[in-house]
């Protein structure tokens, strides 16, 4: 009976993540993700009583991946320029799945977050133009990349144009995002 409470929690978690990605914070409900898994609205109170704790365990889960690509950038022995394709390749998969990037799902609905969750966003939002800072100023200590901006400035930079590009991309098409992601990576190359 445990397993099968486990595999329920991460499938509302799994669940919940998609759909914020695709319609945001506040346009989806919890009879939403009951419907899509055939059970009712109480069993998704019992793992996460209130929409607030849904969102914590999703934002949560977020700062799970990222530090663990966090820690696998750090020790891939390869150049700053692909550990920074790698990281932009998780933003190419979201327009496949013809989704957003959390962090711009949640930030048109910031304003109306609870307190515990705009906090959780922020250190989100932290620990990623952190790891792509670090990935920068690594790359310009070794000669791999230049630009002229701090690397956290530099970071922003990327990130803003990444997730501007994701929610372009669900418009205009994924061609528009790897034109972008080119000349974010033309500007930096050594």
């Amino acid at each position: 009976m445990v397993e099968k409470s486990i595999d329920t929690k991460t499938a509302i978690l799994t669940i919940a993540k998609d759909l914020m990605r695709q319609l945001g914070y506040n346009a989806f409900s919890y009879a939403d993700i009951a419907q899509q898994l055939n059970i009712k609205n109480a069993a998704i109170h019992y793992h996460y009583p209130a929409k607030e704790d849904l969102l914590l365990g999703v934002i949560d889960t977020y700062i799970e991946e990222y530090q663990h690509l966090g820690k696998q950038l750090i020790a891939a022995p390869i150049s700053s320029l692909q550990k920074l394709s790698l990281f932009i390749e998780k933003y190419s998969v979201l327009i496949d799945q013809k989704s957003i990037c959390i962090i711009g799902s949640v930030a048109s609905d910031y304003n109306t977050l609870p307190k515990s969750v705009r906090e959780k966003v922020l250190k989100l939002i932290d620990l990623v133009i952190d790891m792509v800072a670090q990935t920068l100023a690594e790359g310009r200590a070794k000669g791999e990349l230049t630009f002229s901006e701090e690397p956290k400035t530099k970071s922003l930079l990327i990130m803003t144009n990444l997730a501007a590009g994701v929610q372009l991309a669900r418009i205009t098409g994924k061609k528009d995002f790897n034109e972008i992601v080119k000349a974010l990576l033309d500007q930096i190359k050594k």
